[in-house]
């Protein structure tokens, strides 16, 4: 299957979490936009601020308004009301009927994007693309805009004025001063010797991790996730899912383990 699809009859859902989560993938969705397709956002978390800053920054990547999705789930505490959240996105499923479903990789950089990754697959019955945001929630400074498994992943490459575009929807935010956060990250790889240039390459993979009872990295790291109090409380949140009900006996076996 090929990723970066740019077949203009394909209907996109990017399931983003937090406004300002696509930066990562704008790029792309400006392509898509000026390509023809129809593309639509959605958010889990939102407040009225975020909304507006949003809302800003689709118009600037031509997603039209009638496209987006805000679910105001409270930041730090959407883990806890999946059950509520569920139906919540089978009905944008349901409305939007997308051929192609992106969201944050599963990754344990934000317990909240984990959250919407296992909402999406969950709620969309086809395969689920990733984007690297950042992981994981064990450090400070975390690795942005880099899976922590390459494998699988495709990259494209974008030209000055994809790059300008980075700049300008983060600029959307002023609520959240992502672009110094950006600006600093890249100059403290620098110093480390690692350069990333995070405004020149796009990446999204096919998930093939849904065991979410399992970080998705390599053993030591996932270990190492597994001992975190992040962990121990999204494990419980499963937990809580299971309870609940919301899901069907073979989406808990094939998703939950």
């Amino acid at each position: 299957m090929k990723v970066f699809d740019d077949d203009p009859a394909r209907r996109w859902l990017f399931c983003l979490t937090h406004p300002d989560d696509e930066i990562s993938i704008c790029a792309w969705i400006r392509r898509l936009t000026k390509n023809g397709n129809e593309v639509f956002m959605s958010w889990t978390h939102s407040n009225d601020v975020r909304e507006r800053e949003g809302r800003a920054a689709a118009l600037v990547l031509g997603v039209p308004q009638r496209n987006l999705y805000f679910f105001g789930a409270q930041d730090g505490q959407a883990c806890d009301h999946i059950p509520q959240l569920l139906p919540e996105f089978e009905k944008m499923m349901l409305a939007v009927r997308p051929d192609r479903v992106a969201c944050g990789a599963f990754e344990q950089g934000h317990i909240d994007h984990d959250t919407t990754n296992f909402l999406v697959n969950h709620s969309f019955d086809g395969p689920v693309l990733e984007i690297p945001f950042y992981h994981t929630y064990l450090t400070r400074f975390q690795t942005l805009n880099r899976f922590s498994q390459g494998r699988g992943q495709e990259i494209i490459e974008l030209d000055r004025d994809e790059r300008r575009l980075k700049t300008m929807v983060a600029r959307q935010y002023p609520s959240q001063n992502i672009w110094s956060v950006l600006l600093w990250y890249e100059i403290w790889q620098r110093a480390r010797l690692r350069p990333i240039e995070l405004t020149r390459t796009e990446r999204m993979r096919v998930q093939t991790h849904h065991a979410f009872d399992r970080p998705s990295h390599p053993a030591p790291l996932a270990r190492r996730v597994q001992r975190s109090p992040h962990w121990h409380r999204w494990v419980r949140a499963l937990a809580a899912v299971r309870a609940s009900g919301v899901l069907n006996e073979t989406e808990r076996t094939a998703r939950l383990g």
